[in-house]
């Protein structure tokens, strides 16, 4: 037969459960920011880069390539 648990072996692990989430919580939401304000960076130089006239000449270049590929003539952008 099995023997009852001691009220201190029941409660222990329960805490140490609950100390274990609460430090964890701050980590997970410290990574999500850093992860947000990567992303809002890299986005912040594309879009610096999309802007500038070199850029823009590329990506006309290559969109007319596609479309002369295409067979669609006589379209510039």
């Amino acid at each position: 037969m099995s023997q009852p648990s001691t009220p201190a072996r029941r409660t222990r692990p329960t805490a140490l459960r609950r100390f274990r989430t609460r430090s964890e919580r701050g980590a997970a939401t410290a990574e999500y920011a850093v992860t947000i304000v990567a992303a809002c960076g890299l986005g912040g130089i594309l879009v610096a880069l999309l802007k500038s006239d070199v850029m823009m000449n590329a990506l006309k270049s290559l969109i007319n390539y596609a479309l002369k590929l295409a067979g669609v003539e006589g379209l510039e952008l």
